[in-house]
Parts: C-alpha cells; sequence; structure tokens
C-alpha cells in the first residue's frame, strides 16, 4: 500500500493548534492508556556500577505508556513533569522547538482526546545517564484520522526516573 504524507498543516487541522507534533512525540515518544509511571525506580538498572538495559528499557517503557495515556485522555499537559526533563526540547517537524516544560505545556495546550496513540521502541541504547531510543508511533484522532512515521528519542536519568530529554519525529 502506497503512503502519502500528509499536506504541510495536517496536523493542526486533525489535532488542534499547537498539539499536531505532540500527538507525534515518541515516548518518544511514548503515548495508550497503561501503567502510570511512579517516580524512581528502586534500583534504576543499576547493577556493579553499570546500567541493565532491560530494566531502563522497562522503565522508558512504562513512561511511554504514561505519555500515551495522557494523549488518549486529552491531558498530555499533566503529564510532562512526569515524562520530560524539566530542560527537555522537543523538534518538531517543520516547527520551531519547543524547550522546557512551560513551553511544552503551552504547545500541548487545547488537545484533543485522541483515540489511539501507541508508540513502539524498536532499539534502545543505555550509556550511562543518557538512553538512544527510535520506533515508530501511529495516532489517530478523533474524526479517526491517522497518522504513522518515526521518532528519535534521547532520556536522561534524573533522580525521579527516566524521562524524555531531546525528540523529535517526523
Amino acid at each position: 500500500m502506497k503512503r502519502t504524507r500528509p499536506a504541510r498543516g495536517t496536523f493542526r487541522r486533525i489535532f488542534t493548534a499547537g498539539f499536531a507534533a505532540d500527538a507525534l512525540v515518541l515516548a518518544a515518544g511514548g503515548l495508550v492508556a497503561a501503567a502510570a509511571c511512579g517516580g524512581r525506580t528502586p534500583d534504576m538498572g543499576q547493577t556493579g556500577g553499570t546500567v541493565a538495559a532491560d530494566a531502563v528499557r522497562a522503565e522508558i517503557e512504562r513512561v511511554t505508556r504514561r505519555w500515551e495515556a495522557s494523549l488518549i485522555a486529552g491531558a498530555p499537559g499533566e503529564a510532562v513533569a512526569d515524562v520530560f526533563t524539566p530542560d527537555a526540547v522537543r523538534l518538531p517537524s517543520g516547527e520551531p522547538a519547543v524547550r522546557g516544560h512551560d513551553a511544552i505545556v503551552r504547545a500541548l495546550a487545547g488537545s484533543v482526546p485522541l483515540r489511539e496513540a501507541r508508540f513502539t521502541i524498536e532499539d534502545i541504547e543505555v550509556d550511562g545517564n543518557l538512553a538512544f531510543a527510535n520506533g515508530t508511533y501511529r495516532v489517530r484522532g478523533p474524526d479517526d484520522v491517522g497518522l504513522e512515521g518515526k521518532f528519535l528519542e534521547v532520556w536522561k536519568r534524573l533522580e525521579t526516573g527516566w524521562r524524555i530529554h531531546r525528540v523529535m519525529w517526523d
């Protein structure tokens, strides 16, 4: 099946002004009703000074599910602190960068609930307090219009757990 790229500005028409790019965030990354991220994981996946990639991936997946749930609920602004680092940068395709919690919350203002939001991490690499994840996303708006694409995320380990530090998608 041949996929055609939506016309520029389609995101805004589908999801409301400022939200288009957010619906595509990965867990950027990360977006469906699932477990909420409850803060710091007790051992943060550390074993003898090395980070266990499977433990890191599990926490990143939990945060991603939290993000998905917030998008489906139409309340992603309420999840920003649970998902992004305070100085996170979102890099929406064809739009200016969005820097920090306050700007991300403003960009998400007016978001409508999505019918579907799924971010699938295909690969993840961990290097100390940073993790690099890439994968695919699929979102569907209330009018059943769907978008699919790929994302790249840089995650950072904070005292509260792993959070998205940088994210970009197409």
